[in-house]
């Protein structure tokens, strides 16, 4: 792939452990499969899992006008976030597109994290920060997360960090070390079944992090342990939208049921403040929205945009992202329609990956 494609600091650990399957997420190499979709969702729904999630970068704002920069680019009012908490946040552009929604860590008052899904992030901040002749350094610092996700996650980390872990909140965070690891420890990660993030601070020492966590989930789990990656299935049932996938910087909040973060009656400034007052008296022009798919048996998985019609043919949308959910016993999907056509229980005709057309009825996220 050549010195483009990074690798994680957990790289060369989860080939070992089976990973067959990769993409390019952040300029780096992502671990998408070990080979047995239906162990890995298995060991997210009922045990654990570890998943080197090492590409979702940070992008570190540091100075006196650190929480100003980090102001322009999100609707929230920042300046509620504490020291030690974590806030999801759409990053906009000045016209209200949607350019990444990260997780903001404050670390201190004069220091954020953001930490992204798959888009040059870091580019606009600095282009911001030139801009506006700012008083911050944007950079990329050496932090790789690991991610230990499902319902015994807490009793892994824990047997690792101490008992004192099971007091963090959501998206709260802790700066600390293990054997000498440096680490902050987060109640987060991309699935509902619980867990937590470790943000590695010494990308040097990632084989000794992933060694220590994996022996801990060994140790306590035995066989209902192994290697996951981000569940395609679990995230589409779960109502975990993707970034590139079910929308882009096209798309404001409003089309992408990203609007709760978007505070418009507060005192605090952003760039796409005007854009989305407008937006919203207007109303957006599509929604994100859930379907189910018609048929008993697994349709394969959608891996492009897909065709949405009405019945007559005319198109409205495209359907982003597609799984069998073995909870529902159903296959469904999540989609983009004109918000004419995104009433629920609204049927409509979509295009699966042989090229034929099955009937869709729109339904409401999460699915469970």
């Amino acid at each position: 792939m050549g010195a483009r494609a990074r690798r994680s600091p957990f790289f060369d650990r989860a080939k070992a452990r089976g990973a067959c399957m990769y993409s390019i997420y952040n300029h780096m190499l992502f671990a998408t499969s070990y080979g047995n979709p239906g162990r890995e969702y298995d060991l997210l729904m009922n045990h654990a899992a570890i998943w080197d999630v090492g590409v979702e970068r940070q992008v570190q704002l540091e100075g006196p006008d650190a929480m100003k920069l980090a102001q322009l680019m999100s609707p929230r009012d920042v300046s509620k976030c504490k020291i030690g908490q974590g806030f999801y946040t759409p990053i906009l552009s000045r016209d209200g597109g949607v350019i990444n929604d990260p997780i903001l860590l404050k670390l201190s008052e004069d220091k954020i994290w953001l930490s992204i899904a798959d888009s040059d992030v870091k580019l606009y901040a600095m282009g911001l920060a030139d801009a506006m002749e700012l008083d911050v350094v944007v950079t990329e610092p050496d932090v790789s997360p690991l991610a230990i996700q499902g319902p015994r996650a807490e009793d892994v980390v824990a047997a690792v960090f101490g008992e004192e872990i099971r007091a963090i909140r959501y998206f709260y965070f802790i700066e600390t070390e293990i054997q000498g690891i440096p680490v902050v420890l987060q109640r987060s990660g991309w699935s509902k079944q619980g867990g937590f993030e470790i943000y590695l601070c010494d990308g040097s020492q990632g084989g000794e992090l992933y060694d220590l966590m994996w022996a801990a989930g060994e140790t306590l789990l035995g066989e209902n342990w192994g290697p996951g990656t981000p569940n395609p299935i679990e995230r589409i049932e779960s109502g975990l939208f993707s970034w590139g996938t079910d929308f882009d910087e096209q798309n404001n909040p409003f089309e992408c049921r990203l609007g709760k973060w978007c505070d418009l009656e507060g005192d605090h400034d952003f760039l796409a403040k005007e854009a989305l007052l407008r937006i919203r008296e207007q109303g957006p022009r599509e929604q994100l929205v859930g379907l189910h798919l018609a048929g008993s048996e697994p349709l394969p998985g959608a891996v492009k945009p897909m065709q949405l019609t009405r019945k007559d043919g005319s198109e409205i949308g495209t359907l982003r992202a597609s799984t069998w959910s073995p909870r529902l016993e159903r296959n469904i999907a999540l989609a983009r329609v004109l918000t004419a056509e995104s009433e629920l229980g609204n049927t409509i005709l979509a295009e699966v990956a042989d090229g034929s057309m099955v009937e869709a009825t729109v339904v409401d996220v999460p699915f469970v």
